[in-house]
């Protein structure tokens, strides 16, 4: 399997916050001024939120995120080795060793650059399906496949720089 270039990792993030940015834009100048708050497992809408708390808290969590993962290589470049855990005692040996710990902070500000621009890209699918669902007969489907998707894809990501090759030691 071949790897994104590393620009192309680096541009995800900034193009996530981007089309997060527009769609609460959006909603927020097009949007009903009730949306669905919460809805049922079977699509049913169970709760109704002003517009402006809906969009309030997530601007909060999206906020939040862009911080966390935006600055996740300076804040690793700054954390003890003691502070990472990796599932294989050799391999955090290896990636904690001086000479090789900026390599790692690089990969690990990317990985989770990708995973934080995933989950705003998520957050951005909700909030647009949130606003249309109160004003047309829509499917639950529209949340729950691409949830599904999310969380598969999220989950498959994890285990492969867990276990997989991405932090393997090179020449092993």
């Amino acid at each position: 399997m071949t790897q994104p270039s590393r620009d192309a990792r680096r541009m995800f993030f900034p193009l996530s916050v981007i089309v997060f940015a527009a769609v609460w834009i959006g909603v927020a100048v097009v949007g009903s001024d009730e949306m669905a708050g919460h809805i049922g497992l079977d699509g049913e809408v169970t709760r109704w939120d002003s517009k402006w708390v809906f969009l309030g808290w997530l601007g909060v969590v999206g906020l939040v995120l862009v911080v966390i993962f935006g600055g996740a290589e300076r804040v690793l470049s700054r954390l003890p080795a003691s502070a990472v855990n990796f599932p294989s005692r050799r391999r955090k040996a290896y990636w904690m060793e001086p000479s090789n710990r900026e390599e790692f902070n690089r990969r690990m500000g990317d990985d989770l650059s990708l995973l934080g621009g995933a989950t705003l890209l998520m957050m951005a699918w909700l909030l647009a399906a949130s606003a249309i669902i109160g004003s047309s007969d829509s499917a639950s489907w529209t949340l729950a496949i691409p949830v599904a998707i999310y969380l598969v894809a999220v989950v498959g990501y994890t285990v492969y720089i867990s276990v997989g090759s991405r932090y393997a030691i090179p020449g092993e």
